[in-house]
């Protein structure tokens, strides 16, 4: 089913200053093409050397880049500047330096890393815990992110399961906990639409976690964590029509760390 996409925004997507492979313009042409009411740029950065992130010394480039294309296209579409920025527990100053530096819209922050182990694309320490204390593990950081108050969005919130990992027993209680610290912490949740095409092949969160962020009064935006331009608002229909069933009828919107309510 093909839906108008007048009135949605992408806030998850990726460049090739990051991990991506389009260059801001074509993702700005893309997006106007596909009717989208908002993009938003989010980058990766990170405080551990990593090639999939911007490395420091590009950070005025991404800066300059973003205002340029925002004007050059402010009659077209509305861009929004954002960083997708990982969490360590500990190291909130230096995030909230970096956060504070750059002339943001919005901040998603992820959660990629238990210790110094990337298990979003390292399989090698899966095993290490049981899946349930590894379930635990991870969404009390997640829990730790959203109380640093640091962040607009948090990203991808049960990405742990990417590669198909599941709890051992039924995790209601701590998924329960973990989003009223999101409802507490005044933190707005993504449903990112590229876990589709992910091994674990759902919504990062899944419906079960959506129809809770409802049920507790958390506001949701949209994300296809795109790395390539024909992934920009990947998998939309299917996320408008959850979120309606859920009963959602708006996504939030950024504009200098502020929001507003679009509607679905």
């Amino acid at each position: 089913m093909c839906i108008s996409m007048d009135g949605l925004v992408d806030y998850h997507t990726h460049s090739v200053l990051s991990d991506g492979s389009g260059v801001y313009e074509e993702m700005v042409q893309v997006a106007i093409k596909k009717g989208l009411s908002e993009i938003g740029f989010s980058d990766h950065i990170c405080l551990r050397e990593a090639d999939w992130a911007v490395s420091s010394i590009d950070l005025p480039v991404m800066t300059e880049q973003i205002s340029e294309i925002k004007e050059k296209y402010k009659d077209y579409i509305t861009i929004r500047y954002g960083i997708e920025m990982d969490y360590f527990l500990g190291e909130e100053s230096r995030l909230e330096k970096i956060i504070n530096s750059l002339p943001l819209d919005y901040v998603i922050g992820s959660v990629h890393f238990i210790g110094d182990w990337n298990f979003d694309t390292d399989k090698s320490l899966y095993g290490k815990w049981d899946n349930d204390e590894l379930y635990h593990i991870y969404f009390e950081l997640i829990q730790k992110a959203a109380k640093s108050k640091l962040f607009d969005v948090i990203g991808h919130l049960d990405i742990i399961k990417k590669f198909r990992v599941y709890p051992e027993s039924n995790q209601k209680a701590l998924f329960e906990q973990t989003i009223k610290v999101l409802k507490e912490s005044d933190c707005v949740v993504e449903l990112n639409t590229g876990g589709l095409d992910r091994p674990c092949n759902e919504f990062t969160p899944n419906a079960e976690l959506i129809k809770m962020c409802f049920a507790h009064g958390v506001p949701v935006t949209l994300g296809s964590d795109a790395h390539a331009v024909s992934q920009i608002g990947r998998h939309f229909d299917i996320a408008v029509d959850l979120l309606k069933e859920t009963g959602y009828t708006g996504i939030v919107a950024f504009n200098k760390r502020g929001r507003n309510n679009m509607k679905i």
